[in-house]
């Protein structure tokens, strides 16, 4: 597969900084209400379930496209090893310790506070190896899965001699593959095709921008009139996710109100990732010991605080505390 149309590997994207903003936007969103909802709220719920029906798959996508741009097939194991090896202290690092935080705080916490998705016992330390998904640090799956699908189609992409459409093939038939939650397995098997559409559009990025140019007023009605109508529901899914890559891309490549702050928030979107589940818990915790979150309290007080927080807190940390200790500075950049 030829990769004449591909951008250098040392080139910034801006579009897809504003993408990755995006992107964990409607993340933190997603995280505001973990488990169950404020009564009165049920659009909340709806709008949830449309959310979480494209936004992960939009952002795996992104994660391909930054993850193929410099990818290359390797000569040998021991360069395959040494690429793992990398892989891994760039991700399991801050999976592991934020993971952990999870853990202590939450068997800490939740004697006193109100606390999302509580430890029930010692196994649960086991269930942040063997089974991220039902683990009480669930939220940090996408780190988990991230580093499976890196490692697999570097693999895969040596093997098929950086040719990537017999991974889109995988892609493809992992849609029908039973879920899996061991080792997570199950998002794996979920996303492995958009991120192989990452690698895919990124190999031919100057057609696929001027597709996604075309395209992506079309796509962002289709989108909305899909979700609107609730089509996303089951395997509609897909079809949300598939529409999302040229709305939200297409629109993150104009420059608008507010796309500068999208950049920024793209810069430093797996901080955010980390840190934003922990920042509108501990949030929430304290408000909840004063106030119900129920009805119009969530509206007006409860969504855009937490909101906030999921945003803002992690920022500060990242900025202000983090760079006085050099190891998390690295591990959470």
């Amino acid at each position: 597969m030829s990769n004449i149309h591909k951008p250098d590997s040392h080139a910034r994207l801006l579009d897809i900084d504003r993408a990755k903003g995006l992107a964990i936007l409607l993340v933190v969103f997603g995280h505001v209400v973990a488990r169950q909802p404020p009564l009165g709220n049920e659009w909340y719920s709806e709008a949830k379930g449309a959310v979480y029906s494209f936004h992960m798959a939009f952002f795996i996508f992104l994660s391909g496209i930054v993850f193929f741009l410099r990818a290359q097939p390797v000569t040998d194991f021991a360069e395959f090893t040494s690429s793992t090896r990398k892989r891994f202290m760039r991700l399991m690092p801050a999976y592991f310790l934020f993971a952990g935080i999870v853990f202590v705080g939450k068997w800490g916490a939740q004697a006193f506070v109100h606390v999302d998705n509580p430890v029930k016992g010692m196994g649960a330390l086991l269930d942040l190896v063997l089974f991220p998904m039902q683990s009480v640090s669930s939220f940090l799956w996408y780190v988990y899965v991230l580093f499976l699908l890196s490692v697999v189609c570097l693999a895969l992409f040596t093997i098929t001699k950086g040719r990537l459409w017999p991974l889109l093939v995988i892609g493809v038939l992992l849609q029908f593959a039973p879920p899996i939650q061991f080792l997570g397995l199950g998002q794996f098997s979920k996303y492995f095709l958009f991120f192989v559409l990452g690698g895919l559009a990124i190999t031919f990025w100057e057609r696929y921008v001027q597709w996604v140019d075309r395209l992506w007023i079309p796509g962002l009605i289709g989108l909305v009139f899909f979700l609107a109508l609730g089509w996303h529901s089951g395997r509609g899914w897909i079809v949300a996710a598939l529409l999302s890559i040229p709305a939200l891309h297409g629109l993150c490549r104009r420059e608008f109100i507010g796309s500068n702050t999208l950049i920024y928030l793209g810069s430093l979107t797996f901080s955010i990732y980390l840190m934003n589940t922990l920042a509108i818990g501990a949030t929430k915790a304290v408000m909840l010991k004063f106030i119900s979150w129920d009805g119009v309290n969530f509206v007006l007080l409860f969504l855009p605080v937490l909101f906030a927080a999921g945003v803002l807190i992690p920022i500060v940390l990242k900025k202000q505390l983090f760079p006085k200790f050099k190891w998390l500075d690295r591990i959470t950049s």
